[in-house]
């Protein structure tokens, strides 16, 4: 009896602690604008200027301990361009689409201001024309931002989201126009979306 009483005091000890968080999924709505996805000079400097791009994100985040949680994100997102040349008028581009799935955590800061930081990858999709006619690169992204709960009810959250990343650009179709480097884009993004959690 008294070795079967250790050998279940044991498990007991080795075992997870049980998490009160819930597993939470999340909808957003949001809008994205960023640095010039390229910027060069062939005869005079020429800019490629990203106009604000509408994105839609759904997640999944798992409570990883009693603060923090491990999420997963896919984002798909639709804007344009704008070649800005001095002297000249301002030519709008093509469209492009985003698709990227980034992986983060997220835990408290101060009230209902949480945090979060995490990395993943990006995509421009192929387009009929323009710099995205070959389609883009698939990007290493960095990102962080915060999310701010203002209204619960029940099993459901309103958040206003806030979020950057940082990518290192280019296509295969500017380095053909004469845009010979990288370009380092720091995009900002502002949204509201809603979260469900469930046990």
């Amino acid at each position: 009896m008294r070795i079967s009483s250790c050998c279940l005091l044991s498990l007991a000890l080795l075992a997870p602690a049980a998490l009160p968080a819930q597993v939470r999924y999340s909808a957003s709505l949001g809008v994205l604008g960023g640095t010039p996805l390229a910027h060069d000079q062939l005869f005079q400097e020429i800019e490629v200027q990203q106009d604000l791009a509408p994105t839609v994100t759904l997640g999944v985040s798992f409570p990883v301990s009693k603060r923090e949680f491990l999420g997963l994100e896919a984002a798909l997102g639709f804007g344009g361009v704008t070649t800005v040349e001095p002297g000249y008028p301002d030519v709008e581009g093509p469209s492009f689409t985003t698709l990227s799935l980034t992986g983060s955590v997220d835990g408290p800061v101060i009230g209902p201001l949480r945090y979060r930081v995490g990395a993943g990858l990006l995509k421009y999709l192929p387009e009929e024309a323009g710099i995205f006619a070959e389609g883009g690169p698939l990007l290493l992204v960095l990102t962080a931002g915060t999310d701010v709960r203002l209204v619960t009810r029940g099993s459901f959250t309103l958040m206003a989201r806030i979020r950057y990343d940082y990518q290192r650009f280019t296509t295969d179709q500017l380095q053909f126009s004469g845009f010979s480097r990288t370009q380092d884009v720091h995009r900002l993004g502002f949204g509201l979306g809603v979260d469900y959690s469930r046990p």
